[in-house]
C-alpha cells in the first residue's frame, strides 16, 4: 500500500527534475571537455546501421575479429518451450509490456556460442534473479552451474556466488563457461577491467566468456541517470575521455566502449583472452524492440 502511494510521487519528482536539468546548476553540462548529451548512444546505432558499419571497419582495422551471426529463430522458440520460464521472470513471456523476449533471447544466443556438456562448469555472472543457470543445468545436464550477483551474501554458498564479479572464490582454471547478459556495461569505475583479469584466471584453456549485448559504439560513452543517482545518494565517477550522457532510465551507470577504450580497458589487460565479436544480423526479426546488435566472445588461449 505504501509503495503504491510513494512510487508515483517518486516518479513525479524524478520526471520534474530530469525535465528541468538544463536549467539546474546542480548537474554538470560539460565533462572531459565535452558537452553532455542526452539519450542512449545505442539508439543512434539502432536508428542508423551505418554507424555499426563504420564501427566494424574500425574494429577490423585494429586487428579485432568481427564476424556476422544469424540467430536460429526456430531453435530459439524451441528453447523457450523447453526452458519453461517462470512467470516471476519478466512475466514469463505472458506480459507483452515486460522485456521478456530480449532477456530470453540473450540467454538462448549464449547457447549458440557455448557447447554445454554434463561436465561443463558454468557461471552466469551478474545474474540477479535470472533462472538461466538452472535452465542450463536442466536442459544440458550440466552438474555444476552457479548464479553470481552482488545481491547474494559474499562468498560461495551452494550454487550462489555473492560479491563483485572480480571476486570469484573458485580455483585457477576451473571454469569452462561464463555469461553476462545485459550486465557488463553496469560495472562501475575499474571493476570491468578487474572482472576480465579474474576471468583470465578462472577460465580453463579453451573456456569461453560470452558477453551480450556487447555494448560498443562510435564514441566511448558513460550513461547516467543523474536524478536517480541523486535520489539514491549514489555518486558516479565518469571514465576519463568518455562522453557523458544523461538518460532517464532509473539506472546508475552504463558504459559503452569505442575501439580505443576496448583495447585500453580490456584487451591490453588480458593477453590470454582472445576476443571475437559477432554482429547479429537478424535480431529485429525476432522482435521489433530487440537490441542485440553485438556479441563478444572471449576465449582462453
Amino acid at each position: 500500500m505504501i509503495k503504491q502511494i510513494v512510487r508515483p510521487i517518486y516518479k513525479g519528482v524524478h520526471s520534474l527534475l530530469f525535465n528541468t536539468i538544463d536549467a539546474n546548476p546542480m548537474f554538470v553540462k560539460k565533462e572531459n571537455g565535452k558537452e553532455v548529451k542526452k539519450g542512449h548512444i545505442s539508439l543512434e546505432h539502432l536508428n542508423d546501421p551505418r554507424l555499426d558499419d563504420k564501427l566494424v571497419s574500425d574494429l577490423k582495422a585494429a586487428g579485432i575479429s568481427v564476424n556476422a551471426h544469424n540467430i536460429k529463430i526456430e531453435e530459439y522458440h524451441t528453447y523457450l518451450w523447453k526452458a519453461n520460464y517462470p512467470e516471476t521472470y519478466y512475466g514469463g513471456g505472458l506480459d507483452p509490456n515486460q522485456n521478456f523476449t530480449e532477456k530470453s533471447l540473450e540467454h538462448y544466443v549464449s547457447t549458440e556460442f557455448i557447447d554445454f556438456k554434463p561436465d561443463t562448469v558454468f557461471i552466469d555472472v551478474a545474474a540477479c534473479t535470472s533462472p538461466f543457470y538452472t535452465i542450463v543445468r536442466e536442459l544440458y545436464g550440466c552438474k555444476t552451474t552457479y548464479q553470481q550477483d552482488l545481491i547474494f551474501d559474499k562468498g560461495l554458498k551452494g550454487d550462489k556466488i555473492g560479491g563483485y564479479g572480480h571476486e570469484i572464490p573458485l580455483e585457477d582454471e576451473s571454469v569452462n563457461a561464463v555469461t553476462l547478459h545485459c550486465s557488463l556495461e553496469h560495472f562501475e569505475n575499474d571493476s570491468d577491467t578487474a572482472f576480465f583479469v579474474e576471468m583470465e584466471r578462472v577460465l580453463k584453456k579453451g573456456g569461453r566468456l560470452v558477453v551480450l549485448p556487447f555494448y560498443i559504439a562510435y564514441e566511448f560513452t558513460n550513461h547516467v541517470d543523474p536524478i536517480y543517482n541523486l535520489l539514491k545518494s549514489h555518486p558516479i565517477k565518469v571514465d576519463k575521455r568518455a562522453r557523458l550522457r544523461y538518460c532517464s532510465w532509473f539506472q546508475f551507470f552504463s558504459r559503452h566502449y569505442d575501439v580505443q577504450a576496448l583495447q585500453e580497458r580490456i584487451l591490453s589487460k588480458v593477453p590470454n583472452l582472445q576476443l571475437s565479436i559477432y554482429r547479429v544480423n537478424n535480431f529485429r526479426d525476432v522482435h521489433e524492440k530487440s537490441y542485440l546488435r553485438f556479441v563478444g566472445v572471449f576465449e582462453k588461449t
